[in-house]
């Protein structure tokens, strides 16, 4: 229960670990700049950590837990997130309840994306941007992730929003995977027998046990 994407989904543990860094880079840019700037600029301080090590080195990414916490806090809409992940529940709760779901839901992801990843293995990887499709307040950020001796290419696109003046993330798609598309799956069917407390009840004891 609360899975996302598995190495096995992807069929290569580094195109995992890559998007999952690049889900943590600081936000660079303003509303002004364009989305892909902004993902262009955090994608490149993510190769220059991982590409920080010689190949064959193992990075230790429990070591970083705090710190890419403290960055996710930044880049994030979680509420944006939270409320596409419950869906239509979501207007029936009370305020308080909300913002312990939200709460719940970003611990729920750190686990999923920063816990239970340990190491990762230095090698040769790159990203190409593919472009950028910008609609209002709203964009979607193509890029492919590749690692050449692996013989690995993996499709990450970020859906990002304008809010307080900034783009922020709300939605990331790993080979045709969307993170809360696949969250809201598995929401709807506990709540197609149980209730939102119980849900809720059942994200406090799987963060409380990670």
């Amino acid at each position: 229960m609360f899975a996302m994407i598995s190495v096995r989904d992807l069929g290569n543990r580094f195109a995992v670990l890559l998007a999952l860094l690049m889900l943590v880079v600081p936000p660079i840019s303003s509303a002004e700049g364009a989305p892909l700037e902004v993902i262009k600029s955090g994608t490149q301080q993510v190769l220059d950590i991982v590409k920080g090590c010689q190949a064959g080195e193992t990075i230790r990414i429990r070591e970083h837990r705090q710190e890419i916490l403290d960055v996710v806090n930044q880049y994030f809409d979680f509420e944006e997130m939270a409320r596409r992940a419950l869906g239509r529940s979501w207007r029936d709760l009370a305020p308080a309840k909300q913002s312990e779901f939200v709460k719940l839901f970003k611990d729920l992801l750190f686990t999923t994306y920063v816990d239970k990843v340990e190491t990762y293995t230095c090698s040769n990887e790159s990203v190409v941007f593919q472009g950028q499709q910008v609609e209002g307040d709203y964009a979607l950020v193509k890029t492919q992730v590749i690692a050449a001796s692996r013989n690995v290419r993996a499709q990450v696109d970020y859906r990002l929003r304008v809010i307080d003046g900034e783009w922020k993330v709300y939605d990331v798609v790993v080979e045709g995977i969307s993170m809360i598309n696949n969250y809201r799956q598995q929401f709807d069917s506990i709540l197609a027998n149980r209730s939102v407390d119980d849900l809720i009840k059942l994200m406090r004891e799987k963060t409380s046990r990670s």
